[in-house]
């Protein structure tokens, strides 16, 4: 499977006449090695040439996760010259820099969002003249359309979002604190085999602000809640928000809710292939607007999905490019009416075929009347 991803990635290479591309610790770098590395104040780089070239430059004390690297990757069939070059604590970075980068060409792709001063001044001391694009834009095409092993990834951190929505139901009551419910799904998710947990669940008038973070406030009858729920599972993220309301709601907060849950259903329904992130957010902000909330709604329908939180597609007015069947992302319309409260309804899809699959089938709908879950 990374052999097909390799050999997309030379190809892209080579098409934007670039001499390689050189990528840092995190998720371009696990999507095409498997390594998992954080970044430290000793710099690592996994440099790709587009003559076919693989070199894990890193401390001398990472080496044999380059080594175990480029021995899978050979073994899975992927056609390269590997190297490890490596430096000691003593040595420090500069020769080892010098010594890849010298005479490997002047034209580079970096990570404009991970890359730091540190490997950019190493590179630039080896390559006189050098110049550089965004290696983002080449990583975002491998990485938008997802495979099968990524999608199952993804279905198996849905269900345990799904789980913690249900969770954070049962112990949402008058007199509890977000920050402790907060603590107990973490804890069960955890349990249930969740890599990593990050969650916000706002309450009361906190609801109003978008990223209000977990409130510390006792919950009051009548309070609206929202839990806006990530969960990575094999590296892969579930990302789903439910609104919940504890007691009897203001009629307001019922009809802005209402807006909500039909802006969400009408952009997970009616999305077709080849629309694009501007015309999808599109379906959703219509029907806000219908309710005549529109100036409450001050946040994009959604975002891209996968070994990010936030990453390509973004499902907003300025992305006119057609969404990709295979693609990833949230649709989570909402609502916020400042002094009283807020609503947001996520859900994680992937575009196939016939339109959006939802990934994430915890209830929507946890307002009715007669207090059932309804979807």
């Amino acid at each position: 499977m990374r052999k097909e991803r390799w050999e997309k990635l030379f190809s892209e290479i080579r098409e934007a006449d670039l001499s390689g591309v050189a990528l840092m610790p995190g998720p371009n770098l696990f999507y095409m090695t498997g390594l998992r590395m954080g970044l430290s104040e000793r710099p690592t780089l996994c440099v790709v040439e587009g003559r076919g070239k693989i070199t894990f430059l890193m401390p001398k004390l990472e080496a044999r996760k380059g080594e175990s690297a480029a021995k899978e990757l050979a073994g899975e069939g992927v056609e390269a010259d590997f190297d490890v070059v490596a430096f000691s604590d003593e040595e420090g970075p500069g020769e080892a820099f010098s010594k890849v980068f010298s005479g490997a060409g002047v034209k580079w792709g970096f990570e404009y969002r991970a890359m730091r001063l540190l490997e950019l001044s190493l590179i630039l001391a080896g390559i006189p003249g050098l110049e550089w694009v965004d290696a983002g834009e080449i990583m975002k095409k491998l990485r938008m359309i997802k495979d099968e092993s990524e999608l199952e990834s993804m279905r198996k951190a849905s269900r345990l979002a799904d789980l913690g929505a249900d969770i954070a139901r049962k112990l949402l009551a008058p007199g509890r604190r977000g920050i402790d419910i907060a603590r107990e799904i973490e804890t069960q998710l955890k349990a249930e085999g969740a890599q990593a947990v990050g969650m916000s669940l706002a309450t009361g008038v906190d609801t109003a602000l978008p990223h209000a973070g977990t409130s510390t406030r006792e919950i009051a009858e009548g309070d609206l809640a929202w839990l806006d729920l990530m969960v990575c599972v094999d590296g892969y993220w579930a990302d789903i928000t439910r609104s919940y309301a504890v007691g009897e709601l203001e009629p307001e907060m019922k009809r802005a809710y209402r807006a909500v849950l039909e802006a969400n259903e009408a952009a997970r329904t009616k999305a077709r292939p080849g629309m694009s992130g501007a015309e999808v957010d599109a379906l959703a902000r219509e029907v806000i607007e219908s309710y005549g909330y529109g100036e409450y709604f001050i946040h994009r329908t959604g975002h891209g999905l996968g070994l990010e939180i936030h990453e390509d597609p973004y499902i907003v007015a300025s992305n006119t490019s057609p969404l990709a069947i295979g693609s990833t992302f949230t649709i989570e319309p909402g609502v916020y009416i400042p002094g009283k409260g807020g609503i947001r309804i996520e859900d994680d899809v992937v575009m196939t075929e016939s339109g959006l699959k939802s990934l994430t089938a915890y209830p929507r709908n946890l307002i009715d009347d007669d207090r059932k879950l309804v979807v």
